[in-house]
């Protein structure tokens, strides 16, 4: 049998390893190609929420509403997570803010899924050195109930009706009952102050009253919160 010549070795090899390239190339388009299925499937569900709510009211620009943890803190330190609702206490508190660098008005929007049951409320809130409620290392005083209402929740049930769900998903339709987010949008607007405060920003107060009874349990189940001014 004729051995093969160098040359022909050579183009052999070579070709072996253009094959073997293309196969891993091939390989690493299909994992990327499956993460991005993955990812972008719920991320551009709440993207759709995200901008529907934002053309639900009209934002007056440049001088822009920002929403902040505690006094202006930066909204990441607002702390949802890790609710332990096997205690006795059936509540918890958080205190976020509605700031910008000029006095506006403005709805105060909140939307929620209802996977896990919890009930949100929102109270005014004030900085008080006599205030009960600890947040972020000041004292914070509750004030009273905000008046609004849910724009899709349905009369018989504690879920949202499909009112909102092209604007919230498009036209992807396998969505489950609690993942269909509810709207909850302020009866009149709101007025930031005509004064700044200590922080140099012109800020309305607020606490996030989320609470639960007993059928809820600690099960990892998990809801998306979104809170917006505009």
């Amino acid at each position: 049998m004729n051995q093969p010549t160098d040359e022909q070795q050579d183009r052999m090899e070579e070709n072996n390893t253009k094959s073997l390239s293309q196969r891993k190339k091939r390989g690493v388009q299909a994992v990327i190609i499956a993460a991005a299925a993955l990812i972008t499937i719920p991320v551009l569900a709440w993207l759709f929420m995200q901008r529907s709510m934002e053309t639900m009211t009209q934002i007056n620009m440049p001088y822009a509403l920002r929403i902040g943890a505690g006094d202006v803190k930066p909204v990441q330190q607002l702390e949802l997570s890790n609710i332990d609702v096997s205690g006795e206490q059936k509540s918890k508190d958080v205190v976020f803010c509605v700031y910008s660098e000029e006095s506006k008005v403005y709805h105060l929007e909140l939307a929620h899924t209802t996977n896990i049951g919890f009930q949100y409320t929102i109270y005014k809130a004030s900085i008080s050195d006599a205030g009960k409620l600890n947040y972020l290392g000041r004292q914070y005083q509750k004030g009273e109930l905000l008046a609004g209402n849910y724009l899709n929740k349905d009369t018989d049930s504690k879920y949202a009706t499909k009112a909102y769900h092209g604007r919230t998903y498009g036209t992807y339709d396998k969505v489950q009952a609690s993942a269909e987010p509810l709207y909850w949008i302020t009866d009149s607007q709101e007025n930031l102050p005509t004064d700044k405060d200590a922080t140099g920003y012109y800020v309305n107060y607020y606490i996030l009253h989320i609470s639960w009874d007993e059928t809820i349990q600690n099960n990892k189940e998990t809801d998306m919160v979104y809170l917006m001014a505009g």
